[in-house]
């Protein structure tokens, strides 16, 4: 009867142990990523309009697709919270989202990349999501260039932005072995784009070079955005912080 009590009570002790653990892991979670997401809020370079935009959307339309982006991160084993970035910079998480160059839905698509991810309804939200994903995922595979995992991260998107042929003849302009080319390497030839870029320049005279920065740039900050809601700490792209 001894034993059986001694062992009643080690179960019933690791039981309430437990749970306690659950709850003060919770109020740890709660009391590290409040400070956090304060933090990364006053340091943002978005501006207030675009922060409360953020915030809104993210309470009121990402919840919906949530699911379909962790779903996309396990099949491509890119972070989720930084697709989820990709695609609030691309759409604002809009599944209808179109623009007058024939890319559209949530990761702003092509014909031509629908075509080469499998993507039949570019409209369809969890096609696109996942589209958009395997997409990124192959830039990522593919690319030759950048010295960290930060470097290469941002290649890779600004190719995402920009197509990768563009990257990659920009790439070639720079004196330096592929692996060692820096993001920094590539921001500085995107900046140096004129007029006489045609492909580079949109209607308005606007230089997609200096685009594909401030792409890379604001998907920068709503991945750290993200992350902060999060309370997480991705590790592969951890560097592009």
């Amino acid at each position: 009867m001894g034993n059986i009590f001694k062992v009643f009570f080690g179960i019933l002790t690791f039981v309430v142990i437990s749970s306690c653990d659950v709850f003060l892991s919770k109020n740890q979670k709660d009391f590290i990523c409040a400070p956090l997401l304060e933090e990364v809020y006053e340091k943002t370079p978005l501006n207030n309009f675009e922060q409360t935009k953020f915030k809104d959307l993210l309470e009121n339309r990402f919840p919906k697709y949530k699911e379909m982006f962790e779903k996309a991160s396990e099949e491509t084993s890119i972070n989720s919270d930084l697709l989820a970035a990709v695609s609030f910079q691309e759409s604002q998480w809009d599944p209808k989202a179109k623009s007058n160059m024939g890319v559209r839905g949530m990761m702003m698509v092509t014909l031509e990349t629908a075509a080469i991810v499998g993507v039949e309804k570019r409209l369809n939200p969890e096609q696109n999501i996942m589209g958009g994903a395997k997409y990124l995922a192959m830039l990522q595979e593919k690319n030759i260039y950048g010295k960290t995992t930060g470097d290469q991260l941002s290649i890779s998107l600004a190719k995402y932005n920009l197509g990768p042929t563009n990257i990659i003849n920009i790439a070639k302009e720079i004196d330096k072995e592929p692996e060692e080319i820096t993001w920094p390497d590539i921001e500085k030839e995107l900046k140096n784009i004129n007029g006489e870029d045609v492909n580079l320049v949109d209607v308005n005279g606007y230089s997609r070079g200096q685009q594909a920065i401030d792409y890379v740039n604001r998907v920068r900050s709503y991945y750290k955005l993200m992350a902060a809601h999060s309370c997480t700490q991705p590790k592969d792209q951890l560097t592009f912080f």
